[in-house]
Formats: structure tokens, sequence, C-alpha cells
């Protein structure tokens, strides 16, 4: 009978500890998941996570197979992934079979334009070439992987304590997370490095505010001066001023904007 209670009350005991160790992390993960220097994922987690969820994401929208989508698509990542100088990520620019105009950027790499924003942007090099350049800011400055850490913390936790494989659960998550905005701060980041490697690319930069222009008239109007209190990703008007800014401080002129 002794045994047996020795027996439970160590089960209980472990059982105890590890779910003190698991709160304890969470709230950690919480508070610190999101800052330099305070990493949960590798680089090989990164890349890992960004092909199975985008291998999912392609499944529910379908990879484009247009050759002239393709073919420009390839060839500005061509010109545009020497110029972001990726950390170790292997960057992969796909093109989605959606008529979406958008793009998302995954962790570890891949990036997806869906076909749609060829179609709004007139099929325009520059402009293209400022999108990619954008989005595979995202993938070096790792935006999306730090988001991750903060809202999947808990569950990578649960994994590695426990031993339990949620590396497809978590996958799916990862797409859902991408679809979102990112914040402020790293918006911004991206549109202002998005303008550093589209130039090193040889593309003409200026070209960002005739992307965002296209944007505001699809949206059909910014958000108002309250609704802006409350979101995370900025206006395209802030957006466009903050370009010109940046623009004027390397006093680079093209097409759409001269300083």
């Amino acid at each position: 009978m002794r045994k047996g209670l020795n027996r439970s009350m160590r089960a209980m005991l472990h059982l105890t500890r590890a779910c003190a160790i698991v709160f304890a992390a969470a709230v950690l993960i919480s508070l610190l998941g999101c800052k330099d220097g305070t990493r949960l994922l590798s680089t090989d987690d990164e890349i890992q996570l960004g092909r199975e969820a985008g291998d999912d994401f392609e499944q529910q929208y379908g990879r484009d197979r247009d050759q002239r989508r393709n073919t420009l698509m390839q060839r500005i990542a061509s010109r545009i992934e020497p110029a972001a100088e990726p950390p170790d990520y292997p960057y992969d620019f796909r093109v989605l079979a959606d008529d979406a105009v958008n793009a998302v950027a995954f962790p570890g790499g891949r990036i997806y334009f869906f076909k749609g924003i060829f179609d709004a942007l007139n099929y325009d090099e520059d402009q293209l070439a400022w999108v990619a350049g954008h989005e595979a800011t995202h993938v070096r400055r790792q935006h999306a992987s730090r988001r991750l850490e903060k809202a999947l913390g808990y569950e990578l936790l649960i994994q590695l304590v426990f031993g339990k494989d949620s590396t497809g659960e978590i996958a799916g998550l990862v797409a859902g997370l991408v679809l979102q905005d990112y914040g402020r701060d790293n918006e911004f980041e991206a549109d202002r490095m998005g303008l550093q490697h589209a130039y090193a690319a040889g593309y003409d930069p200026t070209a960002a505010l005739a992307v965002l222009q296209k944007f505001s008239e699809i949206q059909g109007k910014d958000p108002s001066d309250v609704e802006i209190l409350f979101m995370t990703h900025p206006g395209n008007t802030d957006r466009s001023d903050a370009v010109k800014t940046y623009l004027r401080k390397q006093n680079w002129s093209g097409q759409y904007f001269h300083p």
C-alpha cells in the first residue's frame, strides 16, 4: 500500500513540476517571445514549418500554372533574392491560382503571390519587384517567425516538455497567422527595406507609390483616424508618406516620384 502510494505521489509531483514549468515558460514566452535574442525556433524549424504550412496553403488555393506569370515571378525573384541577402533562408517565390490582390511570406523563405496582384498591377515588373522586396523583408527580419513564437509558444513548449508531435497542427496555424496584418513597425520596415531591395536589384523603387495607390483604390478609402488607433496595420497614406520621406533621404527618383 505504501509502495503504491509513493508511486502515486511521485507521479503527482512529476506532473505538478511539469505543469509549473510549462506555465512559467509560457508566461516568459508571452513577455519575451518577440524580443531580439529570445528565440524558440531555430532556422531549420522555421524552414520546416514554413514549408509544411506552405504545402497546406497551396492545397487550399492551388498553384498557378500560367507561363507568363510564373516566368515574370521567377525573373523578379532572381534579382530580388541576392539583393535581399537572406540569412540562411532559401527564398522560394510561387504564384497561387487565386484572384486575391495579395502576397504573403511564410517563415523560412516561402513567398506566395496571388495571381490577382499581377492583374491589379498591370504586370508592371517594377511594382511587383517592390512587393517581392517587401515580402522578402518579412522573411529576412523574421517578422512571421517571431509572431509565431509569441502566438504558438505554449504549444511548442507542450511539444518540447511532453514529446507531443504537434508539428502538423502548428503548421496549420501558421497559414492563418501569415494572412493577418503585421504590426505597424514591421510593415514600415518591410516597406523601407523593400525599397532598398528593389533599388539594389536595379528596379525603380518609386514604383512602391504606385502599388500603395492601387491598394488605396481597391480598399476604397483609407481608415479613419479613429480606426487607425485600433489597428496594427498602417494606412496607405501613412505608408506613402513614409516611402516619400525615405526616397527623399536617399535622393532616389523615378517614374513615380522626384524629390
